[in-house]
């Protein structure tokens, strides 16, 4: 291999042109408007979040705390198989409550109960049901100095889970079980509903009876009130997949109802992310072999939270007077987009100027890598044999029967170091990495679509909160609806705006859209006339049967919203309650 030239090599009809060191001449240095603001911010907020990567600060503690390597990897691991073991053991004591309507402990105190060996009376029964289900060659969790910082963190999420779940879906699914046990369809239900004078009557005025009720007459939704009725309808589900292939003709499909658990337990088996706060910091410190700093005027604000990817340690800084509340109005601004969120289409913003913009979230999961992701998970599963055979043996974990759970219990035991090691490997980590910087990148990508530069922007954003499958009960927004709500807010005004008929009210004339049907093959091989979701049909005379898409209409239907609020005009009629009477 030749050396490489040195200045006297160079032909001499070549120019060498010597380094100026005069520091003049050098360009000027860029200054970042934004970085110049974030500082000034800095000094008024009441927190601000130093951020830095998992792997430093558990190897060498980051700029928090330099030098110091904490056992982050070892307590997420005892922590999640703390957290597992802890919901397995709480669906045992609802068994146990399942039969009477007394209130039962917190969760926060059956975490608390763990610590100690001598648990008595009930609860000391669920927990030697549970530990003669668990393998006893199995190890468990490791809880030395993070039993009070962390297990209580996961208590107060423990007992929110539980009361969302039961509050969140047992009126749906005891709509659903009245229709199933007795053959309605949705439409003849309510029919019976208001009907008089019939037999269906009876059944309903018997099953309102036994519906718990608040001391004002209002549904009851206190989780200890729905676990035995709860405990009914999973009973009833699993006893029709039993014996309903028994009952069914030769020749004739049998289609299993779906299932679900008592109350929620740990979501999958990977290492799920923790809150820690200042008592589990400590915990961490002790756990590592170093002393706890002592108490001052230290800027540490007491919470640190992880997502798996990065770290954000929250510190203290002086705190803002509370101004008095903005108004805007539309000399404000320079573009309106009204921007209704969904579950096919991430969401459809339309502005004044009529120019629509939209994004499906199967384009919003492709760019963001989701699918390829879960491509290459599954090729390094199949590569491990031991990791592949405990997650196509699973058992399952939503049963009514407890000698159901006691074998999946048994399984997860013995399987459970082994699944979360795998989750832990520094390349499953790095694919979730760069799962988070392409989401981000996806989410920046469509913000800038929305706020062109230079212009005041707008956005009434929809509160959709996913409460159609139910009616009722008001759930979560499906796929990055919230996420894209927050980032949109750093480059734009968001304003919330109601949903409420803005997907059922025509732009045009503001009068109710009926359904478009059509004729469908269906997968038994019969054509039959269904319901076609994204296209409405208006039959105002003065459309002249206009149809429309729905998600669009429902945009353009935000932003009349918001242009009335920024007018400060009330809410159309025909988009509140009063226009159904």
């Amino acid at each position: 291999m030749r050396r490489k030239r040195k200045k006297d090599d160079y032909p001499k009809d070549w120019d060498v042109v010597e380094e100026s060191q005069d520091p003049d001449e050098y360009p000027p240095r860029v200054t970042r408007p934004d970085v110049i603001a974030r500082r000034a911010r800095n000094k008024i907020t009441n927190c601000v979040a130093v951020k830095t990567s998992l792997n430093t600060f558990f190897k060498r503690g980051g700029r928090f705390l330099p030098g110091r390597a904490l056992p982050w990897e070892e307590v997420l691991a005892d922590m999640n198989k703390g957290y597992w073991r802890r919901t397995c053991w709480q669906t045992f004591i609802f068994y146990g409550f399942s039969k009477r309507t007394r209130r039962y402990r917190s969760s926060t105190a059956v975490m608390k109960l763990l610590r100690y060996s001598k648990v008595k009376g009930e609860l000391g029964e669920s927990l030697k049901t549970y530990n003669s289900s668990r393998c006893a060659r199995s190890p468990q969790a490791n809880g030395g100095y993070i039993n009070q910082g962390w297990s209580h963190n996961t208590g107060d999420q423990m007992a929110m889970m539980t009361k969302n779940a039961l509050s969140m879906n047992f009126y749906r699914r005891f709509h659903t079980f009245l229709k199933r046990t007795y053959m309605i369809d949705g439409k003849k239900a309510h029919e019976e509903y208001v009907r008089t004078g019939t037999r269906f009557d009876e059944i309903v005025l018997e099953w309102r009876a036994k519906v718990p009720r608040k001391p004002n007459g209002y549904l009851a939704d206190e989780a200890h009130q729905l676990i035995p009725l709860t405990y009914l309808l999973l009973q009833d589900i699993e006893d029709r997949n039993t014996h309903g292939k028994d009952a069914i003709d030769e020749g004739d499909l049998f289609q299993e109802i779906r299932v679900f658990s008592i109350l929620p337990t740990k979501k999958g088996f990977e290492c799920s992310p923790m809150k820690m706060c200042q008592l589990g910091l400590w915990g961490l410190l002790k756990r590592a072999g170093f002393a706890a700093p002592k108490p001052g005027k230290g800027l540490f604000a007491g919470e640190i939270v992880t997502d798996g990817k990065v770290v954000s340690i929250m510190m203290r800084k002086p705190k803002k007077e509370a101004g008095p509340a903005r108004t805007y109005t539309e000399k404000d601004f320079d573009v309106v987009w009204g921007l209704d969120p969904g579950r096919r289409d991430m969401f459809v913003a339309t502005n004044q100027f009529e120019e629509s913009v939209s994004c499906s979230s199967k384009e919003f999961y492709e760019e963001a890598r989701y699918t390829k992701a879960k491509q290459k998970i599954k090729e390094w599963q199949d590569r491990h044999p031991k990791v592949l055979e405990a997650i196509r043996n699973m058992r399952t974990k939503k049963t009514a029967s407890p000698e159901k759970l006691k074998v999946y219990i048994a399984f997860m035991t013995q399987r459970m170091d082994l699944l979360l090691r795998s989750s832990q490997l520094k390349p499953f980590r790095r694919l979730r990495f760069r799962i988070f910087l392409f989401m981000t990148k996806k989410l920046r990508q469509l913000c800038e679509r929305l706020t062109p530069r230079g212009k005041r922007v707008v956005v009434g954003f929809g509160d959709w909160s996913n409460q159609d499958v139910a009616g009722i009960i008001k759930k979560s927004p499906a796929g990055p609806v919230k996420v894209f709500e927050r980032e949109l807010a750093r480059y734009c005004t968001v304003i919330p705006i109601a949903e409420y008929r803005t997907s059922k009210v025509h732009f045009e004339c503001q009068r109710q859209l009926k359904n478009q049907y059509s004729q469908r093959l269906c997968r038994d091989g019969e054509i039959r006339t269904q319901k076609v979701h994204s296209v409405l049909h208006c039959l105002n005379n003065g459309c002249r049967g206009m149809t429309v898409n729905r998600d669009v209409n429902a945009s353009r239907n935000m932003r009349r919203l918001l242009e009335c609020k920024l007018r400060g005009q009330d809410r159309p009629l025909a988009y509140t309650r009063q226009a159904r009477a």
